[in-house]
């Protein structure tokens, strides 16, 4: 019983590689900004006319894709949709993030000075303009596209399971 279960364990160990998706990854300096495996619905804006096409992706290619509506070469893609596929907000990253968190943290700065009795008290003039930065910064930290352009610095790539870009 010992030997069957071994030799099963061994070739499924063997052949499973065998059964991995081909995977659609948007990529941006050498990072994965999203990834599509087969079977996915997908939405994207196409060069010619600005046109919106979407459906299921049937089977990928190098340089071409079978959807369900059509067959789709890499090169006509302009903007693909990426909402349900984005990673968390990065409060840390970007411009928006540093002023979201240096308006908060220049606020309690400023009213744990008030309250040790360092300044007199708080005006709503310096109440204001923290709160107003912070909101700037938020906005910039929560408001992303719902497309991601693909340029000469982001581009698709077709990856299987051999690839380092390959999500699991």
């Amino acid at each position: 019983m010992k030997f069957l279960f071994s030799i099963s364990f061994l070739l499924t160990g063997l052949l499973a590689p065998t059964f991995a998706q081909k995977q659609l990854v948007v990529l941006k300096n050498v990072r994965v900004q999203a990834a599509f495996k087969e079977g996915e619905y997908l939405r994207m804006v196409l060069k010619k006319k600005h046109r919106h096409a979407e459906g299921h992706i049937i089977e990928l290619y190098d340089f071409f894709m079978i959807t369900s509506n059509d067959t789709i070469q890499f090169k006509d893609i302009l903007k693909i949709n990426i909402k349900k596929h984005r990673g968390p907000v990065r409060w840390k990253n970007g411009v928006g993030g540093l002023l979201f968190l240096g308006g908060l943290l220049y606020l309690t700065i400023d009213q744990l000075n008030v309250a040790i009795g360092i300044n007199s008290s708080a005006s709503p003039e310096e109440v204001y303009i923290p709160l107003a930065v912070s909101g700037v910064g938020a906005a910039m930290v929560f408001i992303r596209p719902k497309y991601k352009r693909l340029n000469g610095i982001q581009y698709l790539q077709t990856v299987d399971y051999r690839s380092p870009f390959y999500q699991h």
